[in-house]
């Protein structure tokens, strides 16, 4: 399923040269896209355009931005999937751009593929830029040329040739923007005892603290998966879609989510990607049934003895050094020697660490 789409308007004020320096400059997806529509709506006869990407195995894109000109009809639908160009995909993986002739050329089914999809009146031909990585397809633009002005000249391929690299490297300088960013949210948010999460305007994961790690295991296969299920993300978009206080008021809402019932609190929103919105979100369960965590083993909790394995669970459930010795009726340089001893067993260096690594086998 495609996540949630944006459209944009073309600048009618663009030049193709701002365009191009727009799309060496733009630090996120959205300013690189608004840069390559405009320069699209230069150099070729546009009807409408799409960015896929999140593209799963399968040739199937999880997320999509779109532009419908001024040709296209009122209503009118996007090309929203790469149902069309699979087949093709498949038999010319690393292919850098094709058209929909090239498809049709050898695929009868192609052009009953492309009816069943139900796209945008106004055009007979399209062409697709893929973009690779090392683990496969990346992101496809689909550049949809208007009725009657389908032919692609020598200035047109020259052009395609130069967007294709302008596109590639704009892409490949937001994805390691967008992993430096994820870093160093994760990394302030290890040192978080609290539940806190943080999610991007399309409510995909960007990065949680330990506490929220623990709590929210049963949502994720892994740490590494970053989608919400979908229960959870229609719950938390329906009440992030409404009118909310700005950040640093009060705003909370208790949620019925499957396996608990959380309140979540907004604590700020974050404009690392343009202007769209990142939430940081606070979870607290409202009561103590919570979905119970995956069996994945014991592995690392096995390394530890009676004693620190009790030590271990308490620093999960977020005491602090003082409250175990309190609780266990130790010292609290007892209690401190354990956790070290702890530590130096598990090769962590420190407490957010331990709480991310057992948090996952506890």
């Amino acid at each position: 399923m495609v996540g949630r789409e944006h459209d944009i308007a073309v600048n009618p004020d663009a030049c193709a040269v701002q365009a191009r320096l727009g799309m060496l400059r733009a630090l996120d997806l959205h300013a690189l896209w608004r840069a390559c529509v405009d320069l699209v709506n230069q150099s070729l006869p546009c009807h409408s355009c799409t960015l896929m990407y999140d593209i799963t195995a399968g040739y199937q894109p999880q997320r999509s931005l779109h532009f419908l000109g001024a040709s296209a009809a009122s209503g009118a639908r996007p090309l929203r999937s790469l149902d069309v160009a699979a087949p093709y995909l498949q038999r010319n993986p690393r292919i850098h751009w094709y058209t929909l002739s090239q498809i049709a050329s050898d695929d009868a089914q192609a052009h009953q593929r492309l009816r069943a999809q139900n796209p945008a009146p106004g055009w007979n031909e399209f062409i697709h830029m893929a973009f690779w990585g090392d683990d496969g397809l990346e992101a496809v633009l689909s550049i949809r040329m208007r009725a009657g002005q389908e032919q692609i000249t020598e200035a047109h391929q020259q052009f395609l040739g130069e967007l294709h690299q302008l596109m590639d490297a704009g892409l490949q300088r937001v994805q390691s923007l967008q992993h430096e960013r994820r870093t160093v949210y994760q990394a302030l948010l290890d040192r978080q005892s609290q539940a806190d999460i943080i999610l991007d305007h399309d409510l995909h994961l960007i990065s949680l603290s330990p506490a929220a790690q623990r709590l929210c295991a049963g949502w994720f296969g892994s740490a590494q998966d970053a989608r919400l299920p979908d229960a959870v993300a229609s719950a938390l978009r329906a009440w992030l879609g409404r009118d909310l206080p700005q950040p640093g008021t009060e705003s909370s809402e208790d949620l019925q989510l499957p396996g608990t019932r959380l309140r979540i609190s907004l604590q700020g929103q974050l404009r690392a990607d343009g202007q769209l919105p990142m939430y940081l979100l606070r979870l607290s369960p409202q009561h103590s049934h919570l979905r119970p965590l995956p069996a994945i083993g014991r592995p690392a909790w096995s390394k530890l003895s009676p004693t620190e394995t009790r030590v271990a669970e308490l620093v999960l459930d977020g005491m602090r050094n003082d409250e175990i010795a309190n609780h266990l009726q130790r010292s609290r340089k007892t209690i401190e020697s354990q956790i070290s001893a702890i530590y130096r067993k598990l090769d962590v260096g420190h407490r957010a660490q331990l709480v991310r690594l057992l948090s996952l086998v506890r």
